[in-house]
């Protein structure tokens, strides 16, 4: 260092004042090198990215890619898409093409095990014995008292291997009464996709896809077939009133399969749809959801909330054949008794939509309307509802309506009847033969 290379003693105390103004960690706009602030960015959270609390299904980044309206509803806990570009279009995709559904969120047990027969045959009030490799079927739960606990599908997948699929948990219930058999009860739901590909031209996009022979399939019956050269277990099945397919494959064979089906189907009319549609062609077809249209037994605070089975599916009656079952010696008791009350399927006069909740019977309460919506299929408004047994099939049922005006709501009296069947039921659902056209 050379003398005059010394810092004078002016700018020696200058530097020692601007250090002291300075406080630790702050930033000194003299010094070019100076750290960034980082109280002015938020701070990690640490969280892994499985503890956030939007929870999606492995759809979820290609339904968001589809769609149209941002709207997103809560199923299950998951998050899934309410509607993907106009609830009219989705439906007359659905009833003129074919529309295509995520219904991951629905629940799934595999339950395996030499016992898995007897555990249930003596879990369900409907038998299961007969019930085929590659079969599915409806079957209903209940609790002691002969009260329904719930519904869901029970495919059998080899001779000791079954899936139930159901709407509303039941995982500790089920392992509770798995007690003395030797059985094995998982709860797959998280490593099972499940694609609804429904409308009149499932099968026939199938078969673009070279699914061969996939017409011959009978309803409720599964078989493997290759989408996008991906395995998937395609069964005939559906809540649409139609024909339809229901597609399992692994959660991360999903979005492969998603955009298989949508690339080759757009031609055609295949048009993504969202969890609106299903309420709605649920509602068409009188399929009741659990949780929704009735409750389950355990979840009744009130018992006169919880009903037998045969008011919520008119058709049940105990087999004959049918053995011991949770609740089969209430049930059989009830035979020949009329329920209290009744799930029924309504048809409500009027051409616009309309809200709805109170159904009366010559202006006395009634029941509750359960389920609603309007039905292009029948172009009136439809419901599924939960009536006092004198109630249904008499003259004098309406609904108390609500529609906004303004700032004010006016309630209207609209006439209700019962259905005697579903809005919407086409024979090509049972076909034994699947059309490859409409």
């Amino acid at each position: 260092m050379t003398p005059d290379s010394f810092p004078r003693p002016e700018e020696q105390q200058s530097e020692t004042l601007r250090e002291e103004a300075v406080p630790v960690n702050a930033v000194d706009p003299a010094d070019e090198r100076a750290e960034v602030d980082p109280s002015l960015f938020e701070e990690e959270s640490g969280e892994p990215p499985f503890a956030r609390a939007v929870r999606t299904t492995p759809l979820h980044l290609e339904t968001a890619a589809e769609s149209r309206t941002n709207l997103w509803t809560a199923w299950n806990g998951y998050t899934v898409p309410q509607i993907f570009t106009d609830l009219g279009d989705e439906y007359r995709a659905l009833r003129g093409a074919a529309a295509l559904m995520d219904l991951t969120p629905l629940v799934k047990y595999r339950i395996s095990g030499r016992d898995a027969l007897a555990y249930l045959e003596r879990l369900c009030a409907v038998p299961v014995g007969s019930l085929e490799v590659d079969r599915l079927r409806h079957v209903i739960f209940c609790e002691g008292s002969g009260m329904v606990l719930g519904d869901g599908l029970l495919f059998r997948l080899a001779a000791d291997d079954y899936r139930l699929v159901t709407e509303e948990t039941h995982l500790a219930w089920l392992i509770d009464s798995a007690e003395g058999f030797r059985v094995r009860v998982e709860d797959v739901s998280a490593t099972l996709a499940v694609l609804a590909l429904q409308g009149p031209l499932s099968a026939f996009l199938l078969a673009e896809l070279g699914c061969d022979d996939i017409e011959t399939l009978d309803p409720f019956a599964a078989r493997w077939i290759p989408i996008g050269g991906m395995p998937v277990y395609a069964s005939r099945s559906g809540a649409t009133g139609d024909l339809g397919y229901e597609l399992w494959c692994d959660a991360e064979d999903a979005p492969h399969v998603w955009r298989t089906l949508l690339e080759k189907g757009a031609t055609f009319g295949l048009r993504p749809a969202g969890f609106a549609l299903r309420e709605l062609a649920r509602l068409e077809a009188g399929h009741p959801r659990a949780g929704v249209d009735y409750l389950s037994a355990f979840a009744a605070i009130d018992p006169a909330d919880a009903l037998p089975p045969s008011a919520i599916w008119p058709g049940f009656t105990i087999a004959p054949s049918k053995g011991l079952f949770n609740g089969g010696s209430a049930l059989r008791a009830m035979q020949g008794t009329e329920p209290a009350r009744r799930l029924v399927r309504l048809a409500v006069e009027g051409l616009e939509p309309a809200r709805f909740a109170s159904v009366s019977l010559n202006g006395a309460p009634a029941g509750l309307a359960t389920t609603t919506g309007f039905s292009p299929a029948l172009g009136a408004n439809i419901a599924l509802a939960v009536l006092a047994n004198g109630a249904v099939g008499a003259a004098g049922l309406s609904v108390l309506a609500e529609r906004r005006e303004g700032l004010s709501v006016v309630e209207t009296r609209l006439p209700a009847q019962v259905l005697p069947g579903p809005a919407f039921s086409h024979r090509r659902r049972l076909a034994v033969r699947a059309g490859l056209r409409p």
